[in-house]
This record gives C-alpha cells, sequence and structure tokens, in this order.
C-alpha cells in the first residue's frame, strides 16, 4: 500500500512534516495506514470513523492523533448530509523518523520520542490542550512553509509531548495484520457496513463485495481486523446507538430498533457487552 503520506508531500519544500485542509460537500477517506503521524481536527462534519481497532462516531470540533501505520478511515453516509453545509476538516501530518533526527541536534527528544510511541494507539483529546492544539493548527493551515509555520509546530509538539488531556482509541497492543493488497477491499467493506448497519446485512451479499465465499470471507475479514464480521458491525451499530443516546431525543427501545437491532434484548445485551453497561445506564452516566 503507497503511504498517503508520500502523496501529500509531493511538491512540499520540506518533507518533515506538511499541513491539509479539506472542504468538500462530504468528508471521507479511504481506509489505509501510513508512516506520517496525523493530528486531525474535524471543523464541520459527523459521521463513522475506524482509528485501528476502535469504531465510533465523529462529529464537529473532534481533534484525534494517529500515530505511525495505525489504520484509520473517516466516512460520511452522503444520503444523510446537508447539501448545504460543507464539510471541513484540517490536518497535520508529522514524518517522526526525521522529526526526532532534526530536534535531536537542538535538546533531548525522549519526551517526543515517548510521545509518539503513546500515539500508535490513537489519542482523542479534549480540555485546554484541545482548545489550543486546533488553535495553533488554524494559524499554521494559511501559511507557506518556513520559520513562521515551523516555530507554530514546535509549540504544537511541546503541548503534545507535555500533556495528558487526551484519551486512547485503540486497544493496548494493538497491532494490524494488512497488507498491501488489502486496502480496496476492506475499504469496500467498511463503508458498506457504515452506510448499511441499520438494516440486516447478508453475509453472502458483503462475502461478494470481496469475491469471496463465506466461509473464505469470515477467516480472511477475522484475520485482518481480529474481529468477527457480525462483532465488528455490532461495534459500528452500538457506536451509533451511543450518539443517538447522547443527543437524548429519542428513547431507548426507538433507538435499538433505529441502529439495526432486532430487539430490544438482544440490544441491550450486545451493548452492554461492549460499553460495560445497559443503554439506559450509559445515559443516566451521560446526564450526570
Amino acid at each position: 500500500m503507497k503511504p498517503v503520506f508520500t502523496k501529500i508531500l509531493e511538491g512540499a519544500e520540506i518533507a518533515t512534516f506538511a499541513t491539509k485542509e479539506v472542504r468538500q460537500p462530504s468528508f471521507s477517506t479511504e481506509f489505509h495506514f501510513h508512516g506520517a503521524c496525523q493530528m486531525t481536527y474535524i471543523v464541520q462534519s459527523e459521521g463513522k470513523r475506524i482509528i485501528g481497532d476502535s469504531i465510533d462516531s465523529y462529529s464537529s470540533d473532534e481533534l484525534t492523533f494517529v500515530g505511525p501505520d495505525l489504520p484509520h478511515v473517516w466516512h460520511n453516509d452522503t444520503s444523510e448530509l446537508d447539501p448545504a453545509q460543507e464539510s471541513r476538516s484540517m490536518a497535520l501530518y508529522i514524518e517522526p523518523r526525521l522529526m526526532i533526527e532534526v530536534l535531536a541536534h537542538f535538546f533531548n527528544t525522549h519526551k517526543i520520542a515517548a510521545f509518539l510511541n503513546t500515539s500508535k494507539r490513537g489519542l482523542i483529546f479534549h480540555g485546554e490542550t484541545k482548545q489550543r492544539l486546533k488553535q495553533k493548527l488554524e494559524q499554521m493551515i494559511p501559511l507557506d512553509y518556513g520559520f513562521q509555520k515551523t516555530i507554530l509546530l514546535l509549540e504544537i509538539i511541546e503541548l503534545l509531548s507535555a500533556t495528558n488531556e487526551y484519551e486512547y482509541l485503540s486497544s493496548p497492543g494493538y497491532t494490524h495484520n494488512y497488507s498491501s493488497t488489502d486496502n480496496d477491499k476492506i475499504d469496500r467493506i467498511f463503508k458498506f457496513v457504515f452506510n448499511n448497519f441499520t438494516k440486516e446485512i447478508p453475509l453472502d451479499q458483503v462475502a461478494g463485495l470481496a469475491n469471496m465465499s463465506k466461509h473464505s470471507f469470515c477467516r480472511y475479514f477475522k484475520s485482518r481486523t481480529q474481529k468477527t464480521f457480525v462483532q465488528f458491525v455490532n461495534e459500528v451499530r452500538v457506536s451509533e446507538s451511543c450518539r443517538l443516546i447522547a443527543e437524548n431525543k429519542l428513547q431507548i427501545t426507538n433507538i435499538a430498533f433505529a441502529c439495526g437491532f432486532n430487539s430490544l434484548s438482544n440490544f441491550n445485551k450486545i451493548f452492554k457487552s461492549i460499553k460495560g453497561v445497559t443503554p439506559s445506564k450509559y445515559r443516566t452516566q451521560l446526564q450526570s
């Protein structure tokens, strides 16, 4: 799989970092991984995202940091988008090895290296750190590569290496088994589920997307994602139910059926197995 970082840096004056702003009707990336670290701020958009083995909803004002070689994808269901609303995101890409080599000429880089190692699980920021990071990223985006942009980069790195205002996204010890031939196939499967999880998903239909028999597909999917296909679909459904519970507009029963579960009891059982609490308890925790 060709690292996306290589494409991003084409034409850049330097090879240690790059910034990118996306403004388009939808914000949807291909499933991929690359050697660069990627800090992404969602200015305006919402949908589903996968970072490592974490499956969740995302929304505006979210700031994440994806470490090197950690698979990730963001996806909108374009049928649900408001055509009058623009999706917008900003990103900073850092080549970690080169960055450490450059900074090591000036000071001890142990804290920076420790943070970059931590980021291999994927991080989501909150609090004052998130506010300061997004402000500096917003300042960086329009600048040409030069002294001012580099100073802002160093300030961001200083913030990252000193904060604990983040949560991990992927499981401890997560490693992926994707190869260079998996990109398009996995991307098709993931996005099909993202767009169809509210209804029954026939296994033979999904296996057909991968040009496999049902048995071969199940074995292939488990070997790559470390989850069964049913488990993956349930995690997508639960992530959407968490978003709806947080909105606090629907009853739990209505949420269960809106997210593709065929009964309330099944929803309660699967939700608790993934989140550790029942949907009702989850709503209570959010409200308190």
